[in-house]
């Protein structure tokens, strides 16, 4: 045999290489369609596009997130760097994203209690929520979805015993709300435009003025998400046309992760789950599920001296909510 002919074939034998375990092709394989699958929602919380069920996903960044795990170690055990390579960076940025949330917090002495609660349909307990605020001293309370024998149940419970100043809005459905607070305040005015009840009215914080807003957006269907989206903007419109310090709480049906609320920060307003480093505070469904999973029920503030130091997402029968507790405490001059 020629010189030749030998050299091309050391070179031909050096090129092969013998197909890859089974087990291996099949786990780059899942890999590579897993990381596909979770990189949609992923894209749509980063670059804040949410159209169709991408709102509906997005709420569930978290979980999504912590899925990608599982594709990460498939990758890595059958050799698929380049999608391990995705998947962590997808990861890594998702933790980003969720550890913010437990870190922070504050033991200043408590000035302020405030407790919101979704009433589904006035199906809630209501001396479950009596007694809630009665146990955590609430000095601001804000029931959504309040309807006119939820109302009596409340004051039949001993709501007005608890609290010198109520303004109530009842109405069948989803579409009623109610303030009450043992705090001085103004009668409230109705905020026009929301698909449901939203009422502000101005309360006397350990001497500070505080416009205290309760709302409750409508929450984003399947497809359309027209009126999701103009409750949402009504709100940031609300917030920034009012002066001086805010408070705003109530089932304002979306997550930090939705681009609607992320402009909601960007204006100044601060989540007291994030500002109290409480994390992840899942508040919804209560029921029809083993754990509530998306965090909706909220209390922001903007220009306030005092900061968050707690909060708690607590059952209330009745309802497929989650009663949301937020604690504030003076803040340090400085």
């Amino acid at each position: 045999m020629a010189a030749g002919e030998i050299d091309s074939h050391v070179v031909r034998h050096r090129r092969f290489r013998p197909p890859a375990p089974l087990g291996h092709r099949i786990g780059r394989l899942l890999a590579l369609l897993a990381t596909a699958a979770l990189a949609v929602p992923f894209l749509a919380r980063l670059t804040g596009v949410e159209p169709g069920p991408l709102a509906v996903l997005v709420a569930l960044t978290p979980w999504f997130s912590a899925a990608l795990l599982v594709p990460l170690v498939l990758a890595l055990v059958s050799r698929a760097w380049g999608t391990a390579i995705a998947a962590f960076a997808m990861l890594a940025v998702g933790a980003s994203w969720i550890i913010p949330l437990y870190t922070g917090g504050s033991d200043a002495s408590p000035v302020l209690t405030v407790l919101t609660v979704n009433a589904r349909l006035g199906l809630a307990d209501a001396d479950a929520i009596v007694d809630l605020a009665d146990d955590c001293g609430v000095d601001v309370l804000a029931v959504e979805e309040l309807t006119p024998g939820m109302l009596d149940d409340l004051e039949a419970a001993g709501i007005g015993r608890q609290f010198s100043y109520a303004d109530a809005w009842p109405e069948p459905g989803v579409t009623g709300t109610g303030l009450w607070t043992r705090l001085p305040a103004q009668p409230a005015t109705a905020v026009a435009g929301l698909y449901s009840r939203a009422v502000a009215a101005a309360v006397d914080v350990d001497g500070v003025t505080v416009t205290v807003l309760v709302a409750h957006p409508a929450a984003p269907e399947l497809r359309d998400h027209g009126r999701w989206a103009s409750d949402l903007d009504l709100l940031q419109g609300w917030v920034e046309g009012t002066s001086g310090p805010v408070l705003v709480l109530g089932d304002l049906n979306t997550t930090r992760d939705h681009a609607a609320f992320r402009a909601l920060e960007s204006i100044g307003l601060i989540d007291a789950a994030d500002q109290a480093g409480s994390g992840i505070q899942a508040t919804f469904p209560e029921s029809g599920a083993p754990f509530p999973f998306v965090a909706i029920d909220h209390v922001l503030v903007r220009d306030v001296p005092f900061v968050a130091t707690s909060t708690e997402a607590v059952t209330i029968p009745g309802t497929d909510h989650r009663a949301f507790v937020a604690t504030y405490g003076a803040a340090e001059p400085g």
